[in-house]
């Protein structure tokens, strides 16, 4: 017999919920929390809608059993990124114990056993110690603009899960990232004078450069022991607009990943300064812009969410430990702005995200539902 929370995956992969971002046919998150606020008014839980565009609303469901010193937070996002080449992708799909559709993984997955294990917890109450809220979010594959527009709601929080594909992990710390671009300007002029022009790609080709053998190269030893290291990655370059002319622009824009420790303000800073310093010693016009400031998330493993969740774990026959990851999600903005210990956790690998076949496990649906629901009957702050 189907699992509860698997059906319920497969009818939020049959709604397309593209962000508007990705394109002219993208729907946006609205008819999918029209379902989601229907399931979770059925199964006796208070909806919320805050709006963060026009068309486009967070959720928020409570199950407040009197605990208002102790609310646990789950949260999800609704958004989904383009269907792009994947065949079918809002036909659900189970093939070899694996569940396909668009955001199967990333993070539907997640969403479908939140809801689930909320609805049981509504229907058995008794024996909750803690308010449970579940906020189901717009825009995380874009700009995080839902989880900043959530964390404008009033009510404290305790602690939090957020939903990613974490294969079933405890992860407690991961990435956080500085997105910036950098634009050098020139003078346009036809390609049979040059020297009456300023070609802008040529200064840019030392910034590349500096950024890749100075900037880049200072990274090595800064490292992590649960993230990794952090990195620097020079994304897109655009400069020039015919072969005849030469360029007056040209734009790079630069993705550094920084660990738990540093501050995305103070890394964006220290790259400006730097930059511009180098830049004006060699009589080089460059302006850099910030793109995404980003926190990371570090919550220690003597926080008491995580050892929570870790007897949670222990007791399903999942992992215990804690463990970090290369991405970002929304829990380190619950922890950067607000200071609510985090982590993440959620079925589905990050390598299956985003891909032209995306999928989860049928069964780890299921041991995430298991996972949400203990967690939130043992959960006391």
């Amino acid at each position: 017999m189907k699992h509860p929370a698997v059906a319920l995956l497969e009818d939020l992969i049959r709604i397309q919920s593209v962000n508007p971002r990705y394109g002219e046919d993208a729907q946006g998150e609205m008819e999918l929390s029209r379902y989601i606020e229907r399931y979770c008014r059925e199964a006796g839980l208070s909806v919320t809608r805050q709006q963060v565009f026009e068309g486009r609303d967070n959720l928020i469901i409570e199950l407040k059993r009197g605990f208002p010193e102790s609310v646990l937070l789950f949260e999800a996002h609704m958004d989904t990124v383009s269907l792009g080449s994947m065949p079918d992708p809002l036909r659900p799909v189970v093939r070899d114990g694996r569940l396909y559709g668009r955001g199967a993984c990333d993070t539907k997955g997640s969403l479908a056993a939140m809801m689930y294990a909320l609805a049981e917890c509504a229907r058995n109450p008794d024996g909750l110690r803690s308010d449970l809220v579940l906020c189901a979010s717009v825009d995380e594959e874009h700009a995080f603009r839902g989880i900043l527009r959530f964390l404008e709601w009033e009510q404290p929080v305790s602690a939090a899960v957020v939903g990613e594909p974490t294969d079933l992990r405890i992860v407690s710390s991961h990435k956080g990232c500085v997105r910036f671009s950098v634009t050098t300007e020139g003078k346009a002029a036809h390609s049979s004078v040059p020297h009456e022009g300023e070609n802008a790609i040529v200064p840019m080709a030392s910034i590349v450069a500096y950024l890749e053998d100075e900037i880049k190269g200072r990274l090595r030893g800064l490292e992590d022991e649960l993230c990794g290291p952090a990195t620097l990655s020079i994304g897109t370059i655009r400069g020039g607009k015919a072969i005849n002319i030469v360029p007056e622009r040209c734009t790079i824009e630069v993705d550094r990943r920084i660990i738990p420790g540093e501050s995305p303000d103070r890394v964006m800073a220290g790259i400006e300064r730097e930059l511009l310093d180098w830049c004006s010693a060699r009589g080089i016009r460059c302006v850099v812009e910030p793109l995404l400031l980003d926190w990371a998330l570090h919550t220690p493993t003597e926080e008491l969410l995580v050892k929570r969740a870790s007897a949670s774990a222990a007791r399903l026959g999942l992992p215990a430990r804690s463990y970090g990851e290369t991405y970002g999600s929304d829990a380190s903005k619950l922890q950067g702005l607000k200071g609510i210990p985090s982590i993440v956790f959620g079925p589905g690998s990050i390598a299956q995200a985003h891909s032209s076949e995306e999928w989860v496990r049928v069964a780890d649906v299921e041991r995430a539902a298991a996972f949400y629901s203990d967690l939130a009957r043992t959960f006391r702050a």
